[in-house]
């Protein structure tokens, strides 16, 4: 892949893209979700993330020789808050079953065990393709503040969609979401030593994040120890 150009690069890693979540989306249309069938998620998504790992593979070894102790511990932190929250909330929280019903495409909203693992492999994917487009970009000489602009052109063109599947009001969170994290992702991958991992780490804490206030702040799911 070092031999490439730039636009069959890019080119590639959006056929990925597009092949991936067109399977899982075709999956998901014959229902098998992440929550009816997780494991054939899994692979699904594994499928495409380790394609991605061998054609990119000259690119993303420098980033993953950056891996230390504290980006682990920060993701393995960001696993067991998860649980912990997919543990109490329920006990504290009354289910947001109206809101569920309005979206059952989104599957994290339920806080349900099985989703944990069809998700770990569903952002692998995403961050895979993540970091191989921003060190591509990189290795253009495109400052950071390019890269990142570029990035929040590229979320805002990927999530915009949202607004006509899930509504305006759940399609704003996820763009507002994806905003911040298009200008946090390059700036860990490119700036802070094992932020490949601290870029997962965040992009897994968000939907724990969005559950629980879902939980937390849709009407409804007013937790059950405050006053009615």
């Amino acid at each position: 892949m070092t031999q490439t150009s730039f636009p069959v690069d890019i080119g590639i890693l959006a056929l990925i893209w597009v092949a991936g979540w067109g399977v899982s989306f075709g999956l998901i249309r014959r229902g098998i979700t992440y929550l009816t069938h997780p494991l054939l998620t899994s692979f699904s998504f594994l499928s495409f993330s380790v394609l991605v790992m061998i054609l990119f593979r000259p690119r993303l070894e420098p980033v993953t020789r950056s891996i230390a102790a504290p980006s682990v511990i920060a993701l393995l932190a960001a696993f067991f808050l998860t649980v912990v929250v997919y543990a109490v909330a329920p006990r504290l929280l009354s289910r947001p079953d109206t809101l569920i019903a309005r979206h059952p495409e989104e599957f994290y909203l339920s806080m349900q065990y099985r989703y944990l693992a069809p998700k770990t492999f569903e952002l692998l994917f995403q961050q895979l393709i993540i970091v191989a487009l921003t060190l591509r970009l990189a290795a253009t000489g495109l400052p950071l503040t390019g890269i990142v602009l570029a990035f929040l052109g590229i979320f805002a063109l990927l999530h915009l969609p949202m607004l006509l599947l899930v509504g305006t009001q759940m399609g704003m969170a996820y763009n507002l979401a994806s905003a911040t994290l298009a200008a946090v992702f390059p700036l860990l991958i490119l700036r802070v030593p094992g932020g490949v991992v601290y870029s997962y780490a965040a992009h897994w804490m968000f939907y724990t994040l969005a559950a629980l206030t879902a939980w937390m702040c849709v009407p409804g799911s007013r937790a059950r120890f405050l006053p009615k």
